[in-house]
């Protein structure tokens, strides 16, 4: 087991749940963070919030420097470029594909609304401008937990973004001409609505995962005003949370749930894991790396933060190759860089936590790549 020391960190006053780096870019190792906290009156806590608590929070838009001061040094600083204040932020999501000329982000909120921005490349302290936001949320007091976009290996001038949402809601929405249009809205859950993706391989396909522990499958080509799940799955034991198919592998899904359990599908036959690894911590993130597709990040709340390892073959087989445990509190955002532009180095990674508001920067060792 490799454990790696941290090379930057940076505080960002609020309590932090999101980073994504920015995919544009050969050398960019830009990135976003997102923050959640509760302004409380005397009668509210973060775990107990009462209906006059506020939700408020922060976009920040930096950079990861590396040291070249000293010969061999790794360490590494983190700037901070730019800071948009919001609703509390739940999740951000970036379209890996560009549209219509344009790099949007979406950004999912506890007001239940979500906003997309696009990013200038040419600014740092204007990096990102609003272009449009939903129009309310799903239901009152109904907070936005997730997105995602369908155009990963589909790329379009009008591609939709699935929403979950705190009532057990998904709404299907669509981005054309700078507006969002919304498709589709339904009852997924009965319970909050964690997360959601897009099958990358297919879009119609929409998986969910909601604190009833289900995890679920919709096609979107059916009759959304009262639909029927495709699958209908309660392997894990609490909340689902976490939802990535794998962009490399085709028919390949990972889930993470507050069981503690990544387990790893082939969405052909959903009756049962292929494999599944506890790794000591609800999962709240997961992230296949940007190259590598045997390479999985884990966000897995009271444990840190992992990397597995799920070679190729007939048997999968979850290993865990590395683990950052520099975190104080709860593990939550996690992201690879989206670049790479030294093989010397090892792979960049940023991380997250809640309470003690950190992020943390470091780098996969490269004997773990190599294992």
């Amino acid at each position: 087991m490799l454990n790696p020391p941290s090379l930057a960190s940076f505080d960002p006053v609020l309590c932090s749940d999101s980073i994504e780096f920015y995919p544009f870019g050969d050398s960019q190792q830009r990135f976003l963070i997102g923050t959640y906290e509760l302004v409380k009156n005397d009668s509210s806590t973060q775990e107990a919030p009462s209906s006059e608590a506020t939700r408020i929070g922060r976009i920040y838009v930096c950079d990861a420097i590396d040291k070249t001061d000293k010969a061999n040094d790794p360490a590494m600083e983190i700037v901070e470029r730019q800071r948009i204040e919001t609703s509390a932020v739940f999740d951000i999501k970036w379209s890996y594909s560009r549209v219509a000329g344009k790099e949007l982000v979406g950004v999912a909120c506890a007001d239940g609304e979500l906003s997309v921005y696009s990013a200038n490349a040419a600014s740092d302290t204007e990096f990102l401008s609003p272009i449009c936001s939903t129009e309310g949320p799903t239901s009152e007091g109904s907070m936005c937990c997730s997105l995602d976009w369908s155009n990963r290996l589909n790329t379009s001038d009008t591609p939709e973004i699935a929403t979950s949402h705190s009532d057990g809601s998904m709404r299907m929405l669509q981005f054309a001409e700078s507006r969002l249009q919304t498709l589709s809205q339904w009852q997924a859950h009965d319970a909050e609505a964690w997360i959601t993706s897009f099958d990358y391989w297919n879009p119609a396909i929409v998986y969910s995962g909601g604190d009833d522990a289900r995890l679920k499958g919709w096609d979107t080509r059916m009759n959304m005003d009262d639909p029927t799940p495709i699958f209908n799955l309660r392997k894990h034991e609490a909340g689902v949370c976490s939802i990535h198919p794998n962009f490399h592998r085709q028919f390949m899904l990972a889930t993470g749930s507050y069981d503690d359990t990544v387990m790893v599908w082939d969405t052909r036959s959903m009756r049962r894991p292929l494999a599944e690894t506890n790794v000591g911590g609800g999962v709240w993130r997961l992230k296949w790396h940007p190259t590598e597709p045997t390479q999985l990040l884990v966000g897995a709340m009271y444990n840190g933060f992992h990397i597995l390892d799920l070679p190729e073959g007939a048997a999968i087989a979850i290993e865990t190759r590395t683990s950052f445990m520099e975190h104080g509190s709860i593990a939550y955002g996690a992201d690879w860089c989206q670049t790479h532009a030294d093989s010397s180095k090892g792979w960049l990674v940023g991380t997250c936590s809640f309470y003690d508001h950190a992020v943390h920067l470091w780098r996969r060792p490269i004997c773990a790549a190599q294992a």
